[in-house]
């Protein structure tokens, strides 16, 4: 077995290393956000609410939040997957300087945990009272990707350092 410290490929750069641990709470809130999605989708076919004897799938207005969060998470998605690819190639290709695509990165990954919660917080509320029982999965997403909001990796330092790469700026924040 290797010993990891003495590792010189691209995966055990600092800078990039860095932001792959940050990566995984962008993935782990993009997950609890797609089994929200998923979750409403399964009430809605079941259930109405007490003001009304309609499917929830069969509204509007609750259609037109699983568009929207649909479209919100795999945007978030996109970019994540996007800017990774980015900096994964200029680790590879050792560019001279991969700062603008290490703060694309940077940025990623707030923004896919704050459009998560923006996500979940639509299709809690287009599922009405239903939401708010611990039987239903939604309650403890929506718990859930709140608490994923607080951790550091979503914190808005990470906006004002890629901001600041982005300007032409070099970043006070450890990593960079």
């Amino acid at each position: 077995m290797t010993d990891a410290s003495n590792e010189s490929g691209p995966l055990y750069r600092p800078r990039f290393f860095l932001a792959l641990s940050h990566l995984l709470f962008a993935a782990n809130a993009l997950g609890i956000a797609r089994g929200a999605i998923a979750a409403l989708i399964d009430m809605a076919s079941r259930n109405a609410t007490s003001m009304s004897k309609d499917l929830l799938r069969d509204r509007p207005a609750v259609q037109a939040r699983v568009a929207q969060s649909e479209a919100i998470v795999n945007g978030a998605r996109c970019y994540v997957i996007d800017s990774l690819s980015c900096l994964w190639a200029a680790v590879c290709t050792n560019q001279a300087d991969p700062s603008r695509k290490l703060a694309q990165m940077r940025l990623a990954i707030p923004h896919a945990i704050h459009e998560s919660v923006r996500a979940i917080d639509m299709v809690f509320h287009a599922a009405g009272t239903n939401a708010i029982y611990n039987i239903n999965p939604l309650e403890r997403q929506f718990r859930d990707i709140h608490v994923a909001a607080q951790h550091g990796a979503a914190f808005p330092i990470h906006l004002e350092s890629a901001g600041k790469v982005l300007m032409g700026l070099r970043p006070s924040e450890p990593g960079w």
